[in-house]
């Protein structure tokens, strides 16, 4: 199987088992009240905690997978590059992009107060600003990448680098 079915497949797999874990979610039991009469408190949270850990694991793995695959593939290889892709400025501007979004998500979140939920645990303040800062950066990695994909899809940067005969 070529990877590229088998990647397809993955992420189609992915995305089915993302909305039947959250149409779940909002539709079993969604609005069972809190110990309080106030707040409510969804039946299927820990299904859908159970898969951000899921995902975020199978992303790392893959992530770390793809780096070592990618170094050995490329460890002899000092020629021009094939595919005519600036490997290096896409890497440094992918890391310099993730870092700004950590920083602009944490100077955003300094201040923070500790909270606590009605049921008398009490968060950090610095661990409301930790999570707050990856919300953060998750909303601006999400606008760069839907971006990315739009500028991608129109072929503007295919047409530019295409050299003029």
């Amino acid at each position: 199987m070529k990877l590229e079915k088998l990647s397809n497949i993955a992420l189609y797999a992915c995305i089915g088992i993302g909305v039947v874990c959250f149409a779940l979610f909002f539709l079993v039991d969604y609005n069972n009240m809190d110990f309080d009469g106030v707040h409510v408190s969804p039946a299927l949270t820990d299904l859908v905690l159970i898969l951000m850990y899921a995902l975020f694991f199978v992303a790392t793995g893959l992530t770390v997978w793809s780096l070592v695959r990618g170094a050995t593939i490329n460890s002899g290889n000092t020629g021009p590059n094939p595919t005519g892709i600036a490997s290096g400025k896409v890497t440094l501007c992918t890391w310099g992009t993730v870092i700004l979004a950590l920083v602009i998500g944490l100077l955003s979140g300094l201040g923070e107060e500790a909270y606590t939920t009605v049921s008398g645990v009490t968060t950090s303040a610095g661990m409301v600003t930790f999570v707050d800062m990856w919300i953060i950066a998750i909303y601006i990695l999400a606008v760069v990448a839907i971006v990315a994909v739009v500028v991608s899809m129109s072929g503007y940067l295919t047409k530019s680098a295409t050299p003029k005969a």
